[in-house]
Parts: structure tokens; sequence; C-alpha cells
């Protein structure tokens, strides 16, 4: 994975908290939990998400790798670069995913 699981926890901390101090995040938590066990469960919702999600774009990068290895001729630089970001893109879009 690219980013490390601590990285990761504090793009989720950081998300959670910005959200909430603008006011986009709505939530209610169960009686009897304090607040700071709710954040915690929010933040690793959040976590959860963020990593399935770099899950999904490993799987669509492995793929593209797999496409443009069945190319008759060796492709390098800039050329490659736009041919892996236009099957990235275009799985992507098949499989209901945004970049």
């Amino acid at each position: 994975m690219r980013l490390s699981e601590d990285k990761i926890r504090r793009i989720a901390e950081r998300l959670h908290d910005e959200l909430a101090q603008r006011g986009l995040l709505m939530y209610k938590d169960q009686p009897g939990v304090r607040a700071s066990e709710g954040r915690v469960g929010r933040v690793k919702a959040l976590y959860t998400f963020v990593v399935e999600d770099l899950r999904r774009e490993e799987e669509i990068d492995a793929e593209v790798e797999k496409i443009l290895a069945t190319y008759s001729r060796e492709i390098k630089g800039t050329e490659r670069d736009i041919l892996f970001r236009k099957h990235k893109e275009d799985i992507a879009r098949k499989r209901g995913h945004i970049l």
C-alpha cells in the first residue's frame, strides 16, 4: 500500500475533525457512550473506508499493468503514462469508481 497505516489513521482523524468543525458531519451517538468513544468509532469507520478505497485502486492499477504488458512493444515514458491513465480511468468507470 502506498500509505502507511499511521498516515491513513491521521488522514481519517483530520477528515473527521475538519468535517465536524465545518458542521458537515451529522451523527448520533448511542446513549451512554462518551463523546471520545463515539469519535474513535467514527474515525475507525473513515479509516476502514480509506483503506478499502486504496485497495480498490491498487486492484485497478494491477489490472492496468496486465493490459499494458499485453502490448506488442515496450511502452515507456510519457506514452506509458498517458496509456496507464486512460486505461485506469476506463476500468474505474466500468466498475463505477470515481478516481
